[in-house]
């Protein structure tokens, strides 16, 4: 294994030129994979010395943002119908029990983009971005940068990245097939704009500290339809993810359709919002009065501190804010079911790998609650699926982590392993085949230096910085509402998933930013409890 620090030494570049930073050095490498590719194109096809296979699928990655994991159908449970993601289910292999690196959006597409888990990126909070960095970090080759460097067409559509460094990315994609979150160069509408169009009376916001830029609304039932002059950047993502699939290419295709929303602001047009009437819904099932009663400190500070609950109870939101969740899922669910209509009845259809993840759960009002930003089930958790052609259809069980995307791809798609570092997660190929019923390991899930949560088929173990703990059995308790880690019987339980904590964590790579604003731990959390 390479150590980071050798990694990070051996990738720098030297001297005072104008490649001296890191931008640069990611435009400098683009041009030597432009050279790389005109290789690839007229030469042999890169990995075909590897593994004597030359052929190379398409790959086809659908992102969601912010989604409950048991909202779609395919959970017993769901409260939303959703016929395309059970379509997804139903074409390969079902994760039932899958996990993000990170349970908030930077984090955990930084660990999908790069396979390198946040412990050792210090990619551990939203403000951070990973090409930003002074360490290796910086100068990896992530998922889409191995597939163009090996000769694909690379496509990036929505939000693949972290919105506020989407740009950094740019040369990881095929020139002109970068069409990134809220640029307004690249969509008709942006988030913002939407509440200039929204029917009258229908905006609903919350007042508080942290949720004074909340806000959702009704689109009218116009939209999303036929007028791209009516179209939110969602359906234009799709459209555009219509056209590649549509189309037969002169070389193998990588494209990452990420879309927006259940996001916040849970803006959608009115005929997703009638699916859900108001007096239909209900409070979340995994909602418990005096939930956090056992949990130490840590616990109970990051679940409350900021008052999101408290403050949607209070302006009587709590209701409209899951209609609104709710809504903007069915609403993505259709885009997501014209992407695959479009694969399905184009030319493409046989030899492209299909996977779809969401970045991280969402709270509704569980454990006093909302959003991510914490290390429980219901914000480590995500719907996760792979199909690949030919290989059987499936429901798993055993954990497995969305970093994992990446090993098993290079793998699927014959790709050497990138040069620049280690890849972190676990080869699920085995899996997928049907050949093997287990990853090997448990999953790791981190949540700002020092704070971390394993998850194996039983227990989800959690330890804090200050070395406070929670225990769940979830087999028993799916809620996580009993915390059994000062109970003796769970003692053997709690030291086995303790041997999966890292030894050694990154530094942050950028200042974390404000508490309020940006959901990051405060020193106070850890403080010992005033008597």
């Amino acid at each position: 294994m390479k150590s980071s620090i050798t990694q990070s030494v051996s990738l720098k570049c030297t001297g005072t030129s104008l490649l001296s930073g890191p931008m640069w050095r990611r435009l400098f490498l683009g041009f030597l994979s432009s050279l790389f590719l005109l290789n690839v194109l007229y030469g042999a096809p890169a990995g075909e010395e590897k593994s004597g296979n030359t052929a190379r699928p398409n790959v086809l990655i659908l992102f969601v943002d912010d989604m409950p994991y048991q909202l779609p159908k395919v959970h017993q449970a769901g409260k939303v119908d959703t016929p395309n993601m059970d379509r997804l289910a139903d074409r390969g292999t079902w994760f039932t029990h899958a996990y993000n690196a990170a349970p908030l959006c930077c984090g955990s597409r930084t660990a999908i983009l790069t396979g390198v888990h946040p412990t050792r990126s210090g990619v551990y909070y939203n403000s951070q971005g990973y090409r930003r960095a002074d360490t290796f970090i910086a100068e990896v080759t992530s998922l889409p940068g191995i597939f163009r460097d090996n000769g694909y067409l690379t496509i990036g559509y929505g939000k693949v990245a972290h919105n506020a460094f989407l740009a950094d990315d740019i040369g990881d994609y095929t020139p002109g097939y970068y069409k990134y979150f809220n640029n307004p160069e690249n969509v008709t509408h942006t988030e913002s704009d939407l509440k200039n169009y929204l029917l009258p009376g229908t905006l609903n916001t919350v007042p508080g500290p942290a949720t004074k830029n909340w806000w959702w609304g009704v689109l009218p039932d116009d939209w999303d339809r036929d007028d791209p002059t009516k179209m939110q950047q969602d359906t234009q993502q799709a459209n555009r993810a219509i056209k590649v699939l549509s189309e037969k290419h002169d070389r193998p295709f990588f494209m990452i359709c990420g879309f927006y929303r259940p996001h916040l602001p849970w803006t959608v047009p009115e005929r997703y919002y009638k699916k859900f009437p108001i007096d239909s819904i209900e409070i979340p099932e995994g909602y418990l009065p005096g939930d956090l009663d056992d949990l130490p400190k840590p616990g109970r500070w990051i679940a409350s501190n900021r008052k999101e609950h408290a403050d949607v109870v209070s302006a009587g939101k709590w209701k409209s804010a899951i209609q609104a969740l709710y809504a903007s899922t069915a609403y993505v669910d259709e885009q997501i079911g014209r992407v695959l209509d479009a694969l399905d009845d184009g030319p493409n259809h046989g030899d492209t790998i299909v996977i779809f993840a969401d970045d991280n759960g969402f709270h509704t009002g569980e454990k006093e609650h909302w959003l991510k930003f914490a290390l429980w089930e219901q914000t480590c958790r995500v719907p996760f699926a792979i199909s690949v052609p030919g290989y059987p259809t499936q429901r798993v069980d055993t954990p497995v982590s969305l970093m994992d995307i990446y090993p098993t791809l290079i793998d699927l798609c014959h790709l050497p392993a990138p040069a620049t570092h280690d890849l972190d997660g676990v080869d699920l190929t085995g899996i997928l085949s049907g050949e093997s019923a287990e990853r090997g390991r448990p999953v790791l899930s981190t949540y700002g230096k020092g704070n971390h949560s394993i998850r194996n088929e039983q227990f989800r173990y959690i330890r804090y910085r200050n070395g406070d703990e929670e225990l769940y059995d979830l087999l028993d308790d799916p809620h996580e509402w009993r915390n059994l880690a000062e109970d003796p019987q769970y003692g053997e339980a709690k030291a086995e998933l303790a041997k999966s904590l890292p030894e050694i964590e990154a530094e942050n790579t950028a200042p974390p930013g404000p508490v309020m604003t940006s959901a990051t731990w405060d020193d106070e959390a850890f403080e010992p409890e005033k008597e």
